[in-house]
This record gives structure tokens, C-alpha cells and sequence, in this order.
């Protein structure tokens, strides 16, 4: 059985576009979070760094996550 190449490229294609359109989703909503601490008002230095280090402890477990699902998928 031959498998049509132009099918693959297509396939290919569509994959990517939608690997594209995720990370865009992602990237938004990690940027919308990082507005949202940049627009906070904050009392004091502390409070900053505290919600910068749990959206930072956040993105590192999302980060473990995808890591150990990719290794898993292949």
C-alpha cells in the first residue's frame, strides 16, 4: 500500500497550524497573567514578589507536565 505523499504534507500542515494556534492560546494566557500582576496595586515589594513567584512555580509545573507528557508520547 503507497501512502500519498501531498496527503502527508497536508496532514503535517494542519497538525502544526494547530500546535501554532495552541501555543498562541498559551502564551495569551500566561501574558494575561503577567498583566494582571503588572496592573495590581501592590502595599509593598513582597506582595509583588510573591505573586511573581507563584505565577513563576505555576508555570513551572505546567512546564514538568508537558515535558513528561511529550517523553511519554514518544
Amino acid at each position: 500500500m503507497e501512502v500519498d505523499q501531498k496527503l502527508i504534507r497536508e496532514l503535517q500542515k494542519k497538525i502544526e497550524l494547530e500546535k501554532d494556534k495552541r501555543e498562541i492560546e498559551m502564551t495569551e494566557a500566561w501574558k494575561n497573567e503577567l498583566e494582571l500582576i503588572y496592573k495590581k496595586k501592590y502595599e509593598n515589594l513582597n506582595a509583588l514578589m510573591n505573586d511573581i513567584k507563584n505565577l513563576t512555580e505555576r508555570m513551572t509545573n505546567r512546564i514538568k507536565i508537558l515535558t513528561k507528557m511529550v517523553k511519554e508520547g514518544m
